[in-house]
């Protein structure tokens, strides 16, 4: 404003002037004790020096608007990095919270309380569409719960009397009465989310390193120049035409404007880390979620394998045990038996929904079991006859589901799941920016080898539990693989902590797995997950142009200043080319 418009009437208030140094020195006063108290805690020493030795130069020369002006740019770079954070900041404090007030029984009644006050012991009554705020223990009551927050598990479980209970999960449908075992810091979804703190990574560490010998060879030539001239003025030049303020923005914008365009496509990614880790992906493991695979389910054959039994009795029975349950497989069930038409359904009927296995029922005292292979035989009942049936569904691309009564074998359902057709789209898409897909589950082997077929991956490994999946992640680190981990749920959130960057999938995936995720996409459009990774990659190279660019400019800036062939004037004027130049280059980019 000064150089623009002169001075102010207030410039010359002997009382605003000691205001403003009062203020400045309270305000710098904790940051500068903290320097002397933890230098070896400071990072980017040289960039840090080069910056205080110019601004301090250029005050010293009472040439305060250069200052004021190199101040301003470095303070700009760092904005934008704050503004990495706050994006998506918002959000993710929104997500995943316990309640405040709970009800809790009391003299035979109910009262309201604060969370913080509940103890161990204590019985809290949870209904349909709360969130369980502590762990514990059923006391009352039956409800489906989804615990995907602590799971992975896509699909509710029942609870009743005996069952435990976590904090962070839902009830659906139903209602409980808890007993209180841990709280707060205690709980399951704690224990967790401190296991899963990890160190945060030098913001793209090659490029400080870049700024930092820039700032250390600026330093050298300026200190040179000195000594040969003794010109305190060619020096300060110097200075400024390697002023590293461009390079400063070089990465902070890339960063920026991605995370921008990332959120217009409903994807979140917390900070600059992550997507520079994104984009150094080669190996993405995935799980087999549902809301990303299974497009539509059929039954497309049914074959009887017990002579007292008929098609339509499988499907009877089928139909009956299926319960309330929203799985593909039980909905289909549930459809194909309204179409028959068999009448009113048994009153007598016990169902039990087991995820990633199947159903175990009872219909008028006999036990119904219905499922995958592995429930059979963890139930002891005998498939052998069946495998060349089951084998034949599998040459055909169908999933065999097996019926049992009583112990018996009674049919099979072969089953078609539809894998959508974007997923494998997005798939090869990702091997074609050179990114391995890998899919790893707690599915059985032969659910996991059909999804793997139809998705045309190659490499899967099945029946694995979240320790297992962390122990695979952290091997394919060792072998020297940079790993992003795609997942819906804490189930994988070991494995996320042991990648190089955690993605958490589609809707539940961003209330469950947002605050171990590095990236959150809330889109159902599998297209996104390879868009996702190739802004990544996108974002680096734009990052490795501007701070070519800016060092670019510094280095013709030090030959000139060393020269003595221009002016202070002329060497800020050179440093606000490589700014602009930095800024135009980020923000006109075809990002997608």
């Amino acid at each position: 404003k000064q150089k623009l418009l002169g001075r102010s009437a207030l410039s010359n208030s002997k009382v605003l002037n000691n205001t403003s140094t009062i203020t400045g020195l309270i305000i710098a006063y904790p940051l500068f004790l903290w320097g002397l108290k933890h230098p070896q805690k400071t990072r980017r020493k040289h960039y840090d020096f080069l910056i205080n030795a110019l601004t301090f130069s250029l005050l010293v020369l009472q040439e305060s608007s250069l200052g004021l002006l190199l101040l301003l740019l470095i303070n700009y770079s760092k904005m934008i990095t704050a503004l990495d954070f706050m994006w998506t900041q918002r959000i993710i404090s929104r997500i995943g919270k316990l309640p405040e007030k709970v009800w809790v029984l009391s003299n035979g009644g109910e009262i309201s309380i604060p969370l913080a006050q509940v103890e161990k012991g204590d019985i809290v009554v949870v209904r349909s569409a709360e969130i369980i705020p502590v762990d514990g223990e059923v006391a009352a009551g039956s409800a489906a719960v989804d615990e995907s927050q602590i799971s992975g598990l896509s699909q509710p479980v029942n609870k009743k009397s005996g069952a435990k209970v976590f904090a962070g999960t839902e009830i659906l449908d139903g209602s409980l009465e808890v007993i209180v075992e841990r709280t707060g810091s205690q709980t399951e979804l704690n224990r967790i989310n401190r296991t899963l703190r990890r160190k945060v990574h030098p913001e793209e560490a090659s490029f400080r390193k870049r700024m930092d010998r820039m700032a250390y060879l600026s330093l050298i030539t300026a200190g040179g120049a000195f000594l040969l001239t003794g010109s305190l003025n060619r020096s300060l030049v110097i200075l400024l035409a390697a002023s590293p303020s461009a390079a400063a923005l070089a990465v902070p914008t890339a960063n920026g404007v991605a995370i921008g365009k990332a959120l217009q496509r409903g994807v979140y990614i917390k900070n600059g880390n992550y997507l520079w880790n994104a984009s150094q992906v080669d190996t993405l493991v995935l799980d087999k979620i549902p809301s990303l695979t299974v497009g539509e389910v059929s039954i497309e054959e049914i074959a009887v394998t017990n002579k007292n039994y008929s098609e339509r009795d499988i499907i009877r029975i089928a139909s009956e045990v299926e319960g309330r349950e929203n799985d593909p497989l039980i909905k289909i069930i549930r459809e194909r038996g309204y179409q028959t038409n068999f009448g009113a359904k048994s009153s007598e009927v016990e169902t039990e929904f087991i995820p990633k296995l199947g159903v175990r029922g009872k219909i008028k005292g006999q036990k119904i079991l219905l499922g995958t292979g592995s429930l059979m035989i963890e139930e002891a009942v005998r498939i052998k006859r069946a495998e060349s049936k089951a084998l034949r569904y599998k040459n055909l691309g169908l999933k065999p589901v097996y019926l049992a009564v009583d112990g018996k074998l009674c049919g099979l359902l072969g089953v078609r799941e539809t894998i959508k057709p974007d997923v494998r789209k997005a798939i090869e898409q990702l091997r074609a920016l050179g990114i391995k897909v890998i899919l790893v589950t707690r599915d059985d082997e032969e659910t996991t080898e059909f999804a793997a077929g139809q998705l045309g991956i190659t490499e899967f490994h099945s029946e694995m539990n979240p320790k297992q999946k962390a122990e695979f992640i952290k091997n394919l680190r060792a072998q020297g693989y940079n790993v992003g981990v795609l997942g819906d749920g804490i189930d994988d959130a070991l494995a996320i902590s042991e990648a190089n960057v955690g993605i958490a999938w589609g809707k539940k995936g961003a209330d469950s797995s947002a605050r171990v995720a590095g990236i959150v996409i809330t889109s159902q459009n599998p297209q996104i997950i390879s868009d996702t990774l190739l802004l990544a990659q996108k974002t680096k190279e734009v990052a490795k142009q501007n701070m070519n660019l800016a060092i670019g400019l510094n280095v013709v800036g030090l030959g000139l200043g060393a020269g003595g062939f221009i002016s202070q004037v002329s060497a800020a004027f050179l440093g606000e080319v490589g700014t602009i130049a930095t800024l135009f280059n980020t923000h006109y980019q075809r990002w997608f």
